[in-house]
């Protein structure tokens, strides 16, 4: 039988996830709960699932085993302590938490409940990803010395003043802490820990009033630099470039296309095969609620992600260079 699942969070991207539990084998949507009593009705007539009209009543229904969690991201751990209450499954969406402390909290808990913890940095699915990871494995870039990343999205200019994803609390130095951090997951997939970074962040709008563009420098632990940048205000943008001392690899379009440059030559490009990544997520989730399989960003992985982020923010503050803390 296909694992029942729930989602908490029923915004444009709670709807993304369900639209994906659709596609996905071995999953089906039971349900799916939002503060509004209008938003659960809508999305259950379009979902044709239940509507629950409180968390609590959606975790005590024994047909949901796991959650997904779409919801602002200071809410992250309140959710993951009734869900271990309840011994259902979570899989959350990035980041884990805003601060290194409560994903840590979070992760304690989950582990002292016995829940499955999967986090949602999908990104690192996609089919050129994928394909960088089997290159560097096999040595065909060469030691990597250098990273260019951009997670950029226009989506603030059409959101309301009072959304969340505008406020400073929720997502400090804007786009990095919704858009950004896929790529600093991404990174971590493909190069390993970063050792210490450096922000450099805008804010001269008065709408939003979350930052317009970040920019961090980043120091790998394996020698290697890096930039990442990120915006809620420009036209989307979702593409990452490593540069190796025997080839350079360059993902463009959300992981949809991918060029390699040997030393010497020109681009060329490698053929893919299509992935759906959010789809894909589900459907190792699935399997992991049922303990056939081990989440591959779970606790550990979304918390190093987290200590990033919390780095970025003291960097953002002290105008210095900030060690990771991992």
């Amino acid at each position: 039988m296909a694992v029942g699942l729930g989602i908490v969070g029923l915004g444009w991207w709670g709807r993304a996830l369900a639209d994906a539990v659709k596609a996905a084998d071995g999953v089906n949507l039971e349900a799916g709960f939002a503060r509004s009593a209008q938003a659960r009705q809508t999305f259950a007539t379009d979902y044709d699932c239940a509507a629950p009209g409180s968390l609590e009543a959606l975790l005590a229904d024994p047909a949901v085993e796991g959650i997904l969690v779409a919801t602002p991201h200071s809410s992250h751990l309140e959710i993951i302590e009734a869900a271990a209450a309840a011994g259902k499954a979570v899989l959350m969406e990035k980041p884990l938490a805003l601060t290194t402390r409560d994903a840590k909290a979070a992760v304690e808990i989950a582990a002292k409940a016995g829940i499955p913890l999967q986090v949602g940095h999908q990104r690192r699915r996609t089919a050129a990803n994928r394909a960088i990871k089997r290159m560097i494995d096999a040595g065909e870039l060469g030691p990597i010395q250098m990273v260019e990343a951009n997670q950029s999205i226009g989506k603030a200019l059409s959101h309301p003043d009072d959304a969340w994803r505008r406020n400073r609390t929720e997502s400090p130095l804007g786009g990095m802490t919704s858009l950004g951090v896929h790529k600093v997951d991404t990174m971590h997939y493909l190069i390993g820990p970063m050792k210490r970074v450096a922000v450099f962040t805008k804010n001269e709008m008065e709408r939003p009033e979350i930052d317009e563009a970040t920019v961090i420098a980043i120091e790998f632990e394996s020698g290697a630099v890096g930039t990442l940048v990120t915006s809620f205000v420009v036209p989307m943008i979702s593409r990452i470039s490593l540069y190796g001392m025997q080839a350079a690899a360059f993902n463009d379009y959300d992981g949809t296309t991918l060029e390699i440059q040997k030393m010497n030559e020109a681009r060329t490009a490698v053929p893919l095969d299509a992935v759906d990544p959010v789809v894909d997520q589900l459907v190792e989730f699935g399997k992991v609620v049922r303990g056939e399989a081990e989440p591959e960003t779970g606790a550990a992985e979304g918390l190093a992600v987290v200590a990033v982020l919390d780095a970025m923010v003291e960097s953002s503050q002290t105008g210095r260079a900030v060690e990771v803390r991992y």
